[in-house]
């Protein structure tokens, strides 16, 4: 894998760990959605303002989004070392599966979330409201 096709692929993971549309990386960077996307595809290459711009954005050194080494990410939400989904397909980087690990429990907590609005919100629409009767 060349150097732009390693930046594209840790770029398009970074973008995606952090919840953030391509929209709002190429705002970010100054350029329009469509020159981000080809870049994040590897079609065009990166220049090296737009590199360290992208480094800033994800608190990374530049060096981190050219190289071939696995980019190890702390993670407070969950601990990642316990993942609760393990049947990953075995053709996965050790760095797609902790992203996928990450992004798997971001979503469980949003569940869990979810769940406690419907919770109040069923409470609510159970209690009689006031002045009215009961029959």
């Amino acid at each position: 894998m060349n150097i732009t096709e390693i930046c594209a692929k840790k770029i398009k993971n970074l973008r995606e760990l952090n919840n953030y549309t391509q929209s709002y990386v190429a705002d970010f960077l100054e350029i329009s959605q469509n020159a981000y996307s080809l870049i994040e595809k590897g079609a065009t290459k990166i220049t090296l303002d737009r590199l360290e711009t992208l480094a800033q954005l994800y608190k990374v050194a530049p060096a981190e989004l050219i190289n071939e080494e696995v980019m190890v990410y702390n993670v407070s939400q969950n601990d990642a070392a316990q993942p609760k989904h393990s049947n990953f397909p075995p053709t996965l980087s050790m760095l797609e599966k902790q992203m996928y690990q990450q992004t798997i429990s971001r979503l469980e907590d949003n569940i869990q979330k979810l769940y406690g609005l419907i919770a109040q919100l069923t409470e609510k629409i159970s209690m009689p409201q006031a002045g009215e009767t009961i029959n």
